[in-house]
């Protein structure tokens, strides 16, 4: 049966085949196949830390593979949140710091988080959308 997957929660497959949502329990299920056209869809995943103290990024079916070069040096303190977008080869191509969450509106430190979100690489995967978006929350 060809057809597509609508959503996949509480154990219980919702299928749009020729026109119709059937909906299916896994346990009846003995395998799906993807065509490889079909874009992929990612959950939004929970904050990851990477080594490198102070830093939590998410960023959805990605890992960190180079992490962030941060230099602060002042003695301000503050949480900077930066909304970042990377391409599917894991290049941060776009930095706004000081979305929601961020504790400072001081722009040194928005600048630094600025430079340290783009200095930053995630895995390459091709199944990844061109463009993806998620945050990089730097603690000074």
């Amino acid at each position: 049966m060809n057809g597509e997957v609508k959503s996949f929660a509480d154990g219980v497959i919702k299928f749009n085949f020729q026109g119709n949502e059937m909906s299916f329990k896994v346990a009846e299920v003995s395998s799906l196949i993807f065509d490889s056209t079909t874009p992929a869809v990612v959950k939004p995943s929970e904050p990851s830390t990477s080594s490198t103290k102070g830093v939590t990024y998410v960023m959805a079916g990605r890992k960190m593979t180079k992490e962030p070069k941060i230099d602060n040096l002042t003695m301000e303190k503050g949480i900077v949140v930066v909304e970042i977008t990377i391409n599917k080869y894991g290049n941060v191509i776009k930095a706004v710091p000081g979305i929601e969450g961020s504790t400072t509106t001081s722009n040194y430190l928005f600048t630094k988080a600025k430079q340290a979100a783009q200095s930053v690489m995630f895995d390459t995967s091709p199944i990844m959308p061109l463009e993806q978006k998620g945050t990089i929350t730097i603690t000074f």
